[in-house]
């Protein structure tokens, strides 16, 4: 790399880091499902306010798909209508699938670019209804009984692809919620690049090739760490991390092709993502879909 190209980087990292401040939400109230653990979290800041236990859909590493899978699925989504419900209380729901769900359909070849095109800001889409009905509609967080006494066992995996509360923890929850608040939905249990990968902003994706995407997360006032992505559609997969402390490089780390790193490690930036998970931004740099071709 040459000396003009590392300016540039250096550069364009420290505008970033200067744009931050205006673009931080970190401090809002957000929810957290972790689907590893069973538990909701009403979170602001580092600080939990509230915890609930629930219950979602199937049991699986696999992430939702498509309508009938009874997967629930991961990502960062917004509460985008909250309703009485007649079976279950009250529903909110979410706005799945968002541009990471259909970014991964076009990987598949499940979708056309067209429709990616289209979808990139989900609520504007016009093809929204049409999608929702081929991946999933009606996906959100409902009253109900995080669990069901079935044959005489705990039964926490008795949604259609929905997450459930007991009603009594829900109606405490519906004092503190509030329409586009960000839920965040994953797996602790998975590795770090499985939950990344629907945390992340797709930045360039090839259909039936590869999967390319990243994101920034805010640890502390003066660091910053940037993830980098990569899966094949052979299964290889990679992810680089980069430590940014004042618009320096201070630290990188790529994985082997199973993108992963030494267990020490991973664990140590799994656990710091969790913690701080309401300062993900995505690139502000972002490739247009005609380099997607």
């Amino acid at each position: 790399m040459d000396l003009c190209k590392k300016k540039l980087i250096q550069f364009c990292f420290s505008l970033f880091f200067f744009l931050l401040p205006v673009l931080s939400f970190g401090e809002e109230l957000y929810l957290l499902v972790d689907k590893g653990t069973y538990r909701l979290f009403l979170n602001r800041g580092e600080e939990t306010i509230l915890a609930f236990p629930i219950g979602y859909g199937l049991k699986s590493t696999q992430f939702k798909t498509k309508k009938g899978d009874f997967l629930t699925p991961e990502g960062i989504y917004e509460i985008i209508h909250i309703r009485p419900s007649q079976n279950y209380y009250y529903f909110l729901e979410l706005s799945y699938p968002n541009f990471n769900d259909l970014s991964w359909a076009y990987f598949r070849g499940e979708i056309e670019l067209e429709v990616l095109r289209d979808c990139e800001n989900f609520i504007k889409c016009t093809k929204r209804r049409e999608i929702q009905r081929r991946f999933g509609n009606e996906i959100g967080m409902h009253g109900g009984g995080a669990k069901k006494i079935e044959r005489g066992q705990e039964n926490f995996h008795w949604t259609q692809g929905c997450i459930a509360l007991d009603n009594q923890n829900l109606e405490e929850l519906l004092k503190w919620v509030k329409l586009y608040q960000r839920v965040y939905i994953l797996d602790s249990n998975k590795p770090l690049f499985e939950i990344l990968k629907k945390l992340a902003y797709p930045e360039v994706v090839k259909s039936l090739d590869y999967w390319e995407g990243g994101l920034y997360l805010k640890v502390d006032e003066k660091t910053y760490w940037y993830f980098k992505l990569l899966e094949k559609y052979n299964g290889l997969k990679f992810l680089e991390w980069q430590e940014w402390k004042r618009g320096l490089l201070t630290q990188k780390k790529q994985s082997a092709g199973d993108g992963r790193f030494e267990v020490e490690l991973e664990n140590y930036l799994k656990r710091t993502l969790l913690r701080r998970i309401n300062y993900i931004y995505d690139p502000l740099e972002r490739k247009s879909f005609e380099e997607w071709k």
